[in-house]
């Protein structure tokens, strides 16, 4: 049971699906003396990363995590967890079913509710108490490529660098025909190397170009027109995230696609991250401050 004075909020992260899996926790929590936060909404809708739900995050002990295969398919779920992450905050998973966890949580001991949930939700507090302060220890990022792989990224990152240079130029025509020939490579290369996150990210970008120049003259006046690329390229950026969290083209590629989709908290919240990974790499990343200023000034131009 925590005193008064160890009392602290803990986030619980879940699929609307695992709702009632999640009250239980909720239940249990209140009941060691936690002041948890929980969405009740049935069905999840709006955005991905309000403020009310990164200043939850932020001001958590930890974070529950009730994991299933719904929450595999969820993208609010994702979300929140490369949030805590960000926000350095410890992330417990409980296992509802038999699906795999993310790559950054493979080495986090989890709790298995299919054997005895009484048990997990009578340790619940114990458990949050114990949990570090810090974020949760991930595999690291150290991945074999072959010549040929290392080769095909140079080629398709060149050649993406083109098609940008062509819009950067207002060059439209131009970048769709570079686009176009681009496309069989790239389908390749997501065939051939469908896990190597590079490829993933490299996917990613390729998707959110589609979108720019499929909408350009939109995009030119600050419209961005919903799209299913949009969707895909997220969910490109989000694979590549789970595997390395601290990839900072893909925390920014991710930051765009919100900015896209108009979610502008949360584009503020990735773009910053990347530009944070990227000083810690010694990288100068100038495209994501760039972005950056872009974000800030239609958020207060909302305000």
């Amino acid at each position: 049971m925590a005193t008064e004075s160890e009392k602290h909020g803990v986030f619980i992260s879940h699929s609307s699906t695992n709702l009632e899996d999640a009250k239980q926790f909720e239940a249990a929590l209140t009941a060691a003396g936690f002041d948890p936060w929980l969405d009740k909404s049935d069905i999840r809708v709006g955005a991905l990363l309000g403020k009310e739900l990164q200043q939850a995050i932020e001001g958590s002990r930890a974070v529950v995590l009730i994991w299933s295969v719904a929450a595999h398919q969820s993208p609010w779920v994702t979300t929140e967890i490369l949030t805590a992450f960000q926000l350095d905050r410890f992330i417990l998973p409980y296992a509802l079913d038999a699906t795999e966890l993310p790559q950054i949580l493979s080495k986090s001991i989890y709790g298995d509710l299919r054997k005895d949930r009484a048990s997990v939700l009578e340790k619940l507090g114990r458990d949050v108490s114990r949990a570090p302060q810090s974020r949760n220890e991930f595999p690291g990022s150290v991945v074999y490529q072959t010549v040929e792989l290392q080769e095909q990224i140079y080629q398709l990152a060149d050649r993406q660098m083109a098609v940008t240079d062509c819009l950067g130029r207002d060059d439209l025509a131009g970048a769709e025909k570079l686009q176009r020939d681009l496309d069989p490579s790239m389908s390749a290369a997501e065939s051939q190397w469908k896990f190597d996150p590079t490829i993933l990210n490299l996917s990613g970008y390729h998707k959110k170009n589609a979108y720019m120049i499929a909408h350009w003259a939109e995009y030119c006046a600050g419209r961005y027109p919903k799209d299913p690329l949009l969707d895909e390229g997220r969910s490109r950026f989000f694979e590549t995230l789970l595997i390395n969290p601290i990839e900072y083209s893909a925390l920014n590629g991710l930051g765009n696609i919100f900015l896209f989709q108009g979610e502008l908290n949360a584009a503020e919240f990735f773009v910053s991250c990347a530009i944070r990974c990227s000083q810690k790499a010694g990288v100068d990343y100038w495209q994501a401050k760039n972005d950056l200023k872009i974000i800030q000034s239609r958020l207060n131009a909302s305000a």
